[in-house]
């Protein structure tokens, strides 16, 4: 081998790059680096065994391309590196953050202890958990609480304004055939 071929196997083993395709199907992606655009590679993922992860690079991202011998056609893509187009997610600097396109945003920070998921106007979250939920600590609600099964209170129920069942008002409601003494009133209304 020729000291032209080593230096061009040596310069092939790491390049930067920048998606320019990608194939959601084959899990692969296309990579330009300088004048090159590679064929379909596959990108590094956290997990492929017992437990898989997905998530996809996107068209523009900065990437870090390892060519096993140099060898750009048995390469894999490792996502991700910073840029200019795509500087890291606001948050502080012992935060974990994900950003998402639509504007969500999830972060945890060891810091201060907090989980943080937001999500954009129209957003919605869903958990499915069939054995059961279990919420420790206060818990507070700001908008609407649907309940689409028997509620059980183990302990006092207090509410500030009133409380409706079957469209009787328990703050307001009256009775009929009130008997004085030790009478029995009838239903409310």
């Amino acid at each position: 081998m020729d000291l032209v071929e080593l230096n061009r196997l040596l310069h092939n083993l790491l390049r930067f790059g920048v998606v320019e395709s990608v194939d959601h199907t084959a899990a692969t992606c296309t990579v330009r680096t300088g004048a090159l655009v590679t064929r379909p590679m596959p990108w590094l993922v956290q997990r492929a065994g017992d437990a898989r992860t997905w998530w996809a690079p996107s068209v523009g991202e900065q990437v870090l391309l390892l060519c096993p011998g140099g060898d750009t056609t048995r390469g894999v893509v490792q996502p991700a590196i910073y840029s200019n187009a795509a500087p890291r997610p606001a948050g502080s600097d012992t935060a974990q953050v994900t950003s998402y396109p639509d504007g969500a945003q999830v972060s945890y920070d060891p810091e201060s202890h907090q989980l943080v998921a937001s999500l954009p106007a129209g957003g919605t979250a869903s958990l499915a958990a069939p054995g059961g939920v279990q919420i420790t600590g206060d818990t507070s609600i700001v908008g609407k609480l649907h309940v689409s099964n028997d509620v059980t209170v183990d302990t006092k129920l207090t509410a500030t304004d009133d409380v409706i069942g079957s469209s009787i008002s328990l703050k307001n409601h009256k009775h009929t055939a009130v008997t004085p003494g030790t009478g029995i009133s009838g239903a409310p209304q």
